[in-house]
């Protein structure tokens, strides 16, 4: 890691992430006002990762790319994902196979916003959760419990720096423990 960023590396760091931004408001159709918000948020990214940057490895314009480049990907998909959960919805529109009910007819007022928009509410669904969790831990070793603890604060690449994992090997670790999740009926994460 460089000592210290000079301004003109400052300077060519923020013409890039305003490019990587400008892509990212094309690309997603987002409002141009979000352009200002993507820049600052591809920079603080990169600063939080700047410690992994080895100079001998590549230049700091490479490296800052690849960050940049890794960071609008999980930018666009969370856009997405936000633009995707405000789907309008009509309560007023039959719903499939159940007759002439609509989804206005079974949503109780009591279950709140969060049952409209289709989100699972009630007692039902706590259960439900708490027993797809009891069962995946039941499917988990005691080492495959201890990595999951430590995802929880750590990224992989952390972890496998700390430890005396490699990180091909943590990775692999990571692709068996996707399995025996989803062999135990718990699917991935979207």
């Amino acid at each position: 890691m460089p000592a210290t960023l000079l301004p003109t590396d400052l300077a060519a760091l923020q013409r890039d992430a305003d490019r990587v931004a400008q892509r990212i408001i094309h690309t997603g159709r987002m409002p141009r006002h979000e352009q200002e918000d993507l820049r600052q948020d591809l920079l603080v990214d990169l600063l939080a990762r700047l410690k992994g940057f080895e100079p001998h490895r590549g230049s700091l314009g490479a490296f800052a790319a690849s960050c940049f480049e890794h960071h609008a990907l999980r930018l666009a998909t969370r856009f997405r994902r936000g633009r995707a959960a405000m789907t309008a919805v009509a309560l007023d529109a039959p719903q499939p196979g159940r007759g002439s009910l609509t989804i206005g007819d079974t949503l109780a007022e009591a279950e709140g916003y969060g049952a409209w928009l289709g989100q699972p509410t009630g007692a039902f669904a706590a259960v439900e959760r708490r027993l797809d969790l009891d069962r995946a831990l039941g499917a988990l070793s005691a080492d495959q419990i201890a990595l999951c603890a430590q995802l929880v604060e750590r990224t992989p690449h952390a972890i496998a720096k700390g430890s005396r994992v490699s990180r091909a090997t943590l990775y692999r670790q990571l692709a068996e423990l996707r399995l025996r999740l989803l062999a135990a009926g718990i699917p991935a994460a979207a």
